[in-house]
């Protein structure tokens, strides 16, 4: 309930194209862009609701976690991403610090 995602985080990061570590070019795949960053916003909120956030370390500023999971893109296109979220640890408020590509877990 105390989780937030800076709209900053999307506009001046995730949907701007990088040289390297570029995240726009993979979101594009799904449908996302700078003209639907609402529909990216309930994509990510969706996939949070229907995956569990695992700790992966603490320092002094917070805990992070990572939920790993499928974006479902407005164009019917599904990705595995990886976000990482941290929980600060004076205002207690849980952000989101990036998304990665992720490949989905192998069939066993």
């Amino acid at each position: 309930p105390d989780a937030h995602i800076p709209i900053g985080k999307i506009t001046q990061y995730l949907l701007v194209p990088q040289t390297k570590d570029d995240k726009s070019g993979y979101l594009a795949r799904a449908g996302f862009g700078p003209s639907n960053l609402q529909a990216l916003m309930a994509a990510l909120w969706e996939t949070c609701a229907h995956a569990d956030a695992e700790p992966i370390g603490e320092d002094c500023f917070g805990r992070k976690y990572q939920v790993v999971g499928v974006l479902r893109g407005p164009n019917g296109r599904n990705l595995w991403i990886k976000m990482i979220w941290k929980k600060d640890s004076l205002s207690g408020i849980t952000r989101l610090i990036t998304l990665i590509p992720f490949p989905p877990p192998s069939c066993q």
